[in-house]
């Protein structure tokens, strides 16, 4: 029951998925039920008088013309596969509606779906101690109540649609066969009408209580959804990790190019971007590496340590910091600032040397 409780969520799409996939589907038996029954009727009323006169001729033929019929081995092959199509023939046609009728269902009652899992063999199934389990476990138990509220409203349809008819019976003793087959079809139309309407009432009740059951028997919990979107988008924290590591790996190749930077331009303190620019194979200067506070500090650093000229100015620092990407040519509108910078500090490069 806690387990039952903690269960306040709408199962997801990938939990549906799974379960079609698996076969686990809401079905109903009464409506299943329900269609066969309006297949049989109409094979019944319409189709049946209609394979009657197609096999009448032949039945006509073979039971009047038997001594003409010799079944010798010559001609016994003949004779049955001529009987056989005749009988195919005329039942063909009951045979495709009854089969459509059973494609209709998977219709009816959702987008159908094929899972191996159901048809593969499963030797947990032969134990008969599970077996007993299933049989007498809650579902099986709300479907023999089921199963057995259906037969009582079915034959007390019956009787009260039958019993009023029963007063004229007495007055067909006598009757021609016509008369009596007339009364006989309108008692049995009556019943047939009022039993479909039962069951037609019976499988629409079935099948949304099966789909509201289904429903809630796939309901989830809170923790069922984390565990779920964890798999589905992967585990925040270990995301994370690899962010870090990801931003860990960038700032140390970062740190290894700049002292190769041509200039380092700063803030002086809260920004630093290196630039490295060399005469005639370089089209523009490119940013080695950029970053604020700490890591422009750890910049700083490194461009003393290596000997690379450090030029405080803020507006341009700052400008390049917020516009200009690592490993990519410096924007064209900090072409003119940044040409003034690079072309100070060669000039001051050759008065040293």
């Amino acid at each position: 029951m806690a387990d039952k409780d903690q269960k306040t969520q709408d199962p997801t799409d990938k939990k549906l998925s799974d379960a079609r996939a698996k076969g686990d589907v809401a079905t109903s038996t009464e409506m299943r039920h329900a269609v066969m029954f309006i297949a049989m009727i109409i094979v019944a009323g319409g189709l049946g008088s209609w394979t009657l006169t197609q096999l009448g001729p032949m039945l006509v033929r073979l039971w009047g013309s038997a001594d003409d019929y010799a079944l010798e081995p010559a001609g016994a092959q003949a004779f049955a596969t001529g009987v056989a199509l005749a009988v195919l023939q005329g039942l063909a046609p009951i045979l495709a509606l009854l089969f459509g009728f059973a494609l209709l269902i998977l219709f009816v009652q959702g987008r159908p779906t094929l899972s191996w899992s159901r048809v593969t063999p499963k030797f947990s199934k032969l134990n008969p101690i599970t077996g007993v389990g299933r049989m007498l476990g809650l579902r099986a138990l709300i479907e023999f109540a089921k199963t057995f509220a259906k037969f009582v409203m079915v034959i007390t349809i019956a009787i009260l649609v039958v019993r009023p008819r029963l007063i004229g019976l007495d007055q067909l003793v006598g009757a021609e066969p016509l008369t009596i087959a007339e009364a006989a079809g309108d008692i049995v139309g009556a019943m047939i009408k009022s039993v479909a309407m039962l069951v037609g009432a019976l499988a629409a009740f079935d099948f949304i209580y099966q789909r509201r059951s289904f429903f809630n028997r796939m309901k989830m919990s809170l923790q069922e959804v984390k565990d779920e979107h964890k798999q589905s988008e992967g585990d925040p924290k270990i995301k994370a990790k690899i962010r870090q590591i990801g931003i860990q790996r960038a700032r140390r190749r970062m740190m290894a190019a700049v002292p190769t930077a041509s200039v380092i331009v700063t803030n002086p303190t809260h920004y630093a971007v290196a630039l490295k620019y060399e005469h005639g194979t370089m089209a523009a200067p490119v940013v080695v590496a950029k970053g604020m506070d700490e890591i422009a500090l750890r910049i700083r650093d490194v461009a003393k340590a290596a000997g690379v000229p450090i030029i405080e100015s803020p507006p341009l620092a700052r400008a390049l910091y917020a516009s200009a990407m690592i490993d990519r040519p410096i924007p064209t509108e900090h072409f003119k600032a940044v040409a003034e910078i690079i072309g100070y500090v060669m000039r001051l490069a050759k008065k040293r040397a």
